[in-house]
């Protein structure tokens, strides 16, 4: 005890003790206190801390207690996350639920998308508690919908993904949903008038669709025309018309930064490869504010011939900055020299079925 207090540190308080006075006296901390150091530093060394170590380290010292949890804005609940959380296989300490919720009080995301389907059942009691809580809590994220167990919650949820819910119609209450991945159109289309669900979105993600969706396009792009980001993940075309169709109505979105088309050829109508490079084209042409282009292209079958593509249409990508390319076509160092159109390119990925020595020289 003697050691610990030779070595002192000393700060000034300003205290007020009359209409005309004020005086600094000095405050002295022994050299080993956390509390020689303000909150604000002391709440920015903690924000380093991951969620789960913020309760571990609670207990060093009142200041950690005053500051620890004054950092995090989101939280990411996981399996893990639930299974600290269990009493049996169906029931969770509301308590233990309870006390974390208080702590973290000025949370505004909440981020469920780690949570499995075998603890679905648990998520609407959970995001009850921190939304009752959580006074600032503006954002949820989480896998797929249902409208009976948490329809309370739909107008603080902004992403959704790799939903295959039947229960389209919760997603009239979702009114600030921006980010959205679905495995078909169906669930984003009322079933019975064909209305679609999801409007005004930043960012799409369809896996895969069917020639019958061609018509749905106009529909989704007239109502998402604010749209920065979308991916077609898998796309097979048996006629070219409707790839053109497509293609047509994906060029109306002008606002696209990022574009991902994962296509699936076959040989259309007797042409090929002329409508994948006018598709490609088009998109270049009236979309000038991409920055990221992903393009896939696979053969139907081995029987199908080898899609040569033109990359001279990369001059319409005058703000290309990444470019990711999956060719199953014939690759040589003049088809690739052609990227010398993209002036602004910074990353280059490229996956190939062959390529000459003089394609990686440069």
């Amino acid at each position: 005890m003697t050691q610990q207090m030779k070595h002192k540190k000393t700060s000034l308080e300003t205290s007020y003790d009359g209409e005309d006075e004020d005086t600094q006296q000095p405050k002295i901390y022994a050299k080993n206190s956390m509390d020689r150091f303000g909150d604000d530093l002391c709440a920015l060394l903690l924000s380093y801390l991951s969620f789960k170590n913020r309760f571990r380290y609670e207990c060093v010292s009142k200041q950690f207690q005053r500051t620890v949890f004054g950092s995090p804005v989101d939280i990411t609940l996981n399996y893990g996350f639930i299974q600290i959380l269990l009493i049996n296989e169906k029931t969770i300490d509301t308590q233990l639920l309870a006390t974390i919720a208080r702590k973290c009080v000025i949370i505004d995301t909440i981020d469920c998308r780690g949570i499995s389907a075998i603890y679905k059942e648990h998520i609407p009691e959970v995001l009850n508690t921190f939304r009752d809580n959580c006074r600032h809590l503006r954002e949820i994220y989480c896998n797929g919908w249902d409208g009976q167990w948490m329809p309370s919650l739909w107008p603080l949820v902004t992403r959704i993904r790799h939903n295959r819910s039947e229960d389209s119609e919760a997603l009239t209450h979702c009114h600030r949903l921006s980010q959205l991945s679905i495995n078909s159109f169906n669930i984003i289309f009322d079933s019975i008038d064909g209305k679609l669900l999801a409007k005004n979105l930043s960012k799409f993600s369809i896996y895969s669709y069917k020639d019958d969706d061609n018509h749905r396009w106009p529909a989704f792009v007239a109502n998402n025309q604010c749209l920065q980001s979308l991916a077609v993940h898998y796309r097979d075309f048996s006629v070219a018309e409707n790839m053109r169709q497509m293609c047509g109505q994906l060029s109306q979105l002008t606002q696209l930064r990022e574009l991902t088309l994962g296509l699936v050829y076959r040989v259309l109508d007797g042409q090929m490869p002329a409508p994948v490079n006018q598709c490609l084209r088009t998109i270049g042409v009236n979309c000038k504010q991409l920055q990221r282009l992903s393009l896939l292209l696979h053969r139907y079958s081995a029987a199908e011939p080898v899609l040569t593509i033109s990359l001279d249409l990369l001059r319409f990508y005058s703000r290309l900055k990444r470019l990711h390319l999956t060719l199953f076509a014939a690759t040589d160092d003049q088809m690739l020299e052609r990227l010398r159109h993209c002036k602004r390119l910074t990353h280059l990925k490229l996956i190939l079925r062959e390529m000459t020595p003089n394609v990686v020289k440069d």
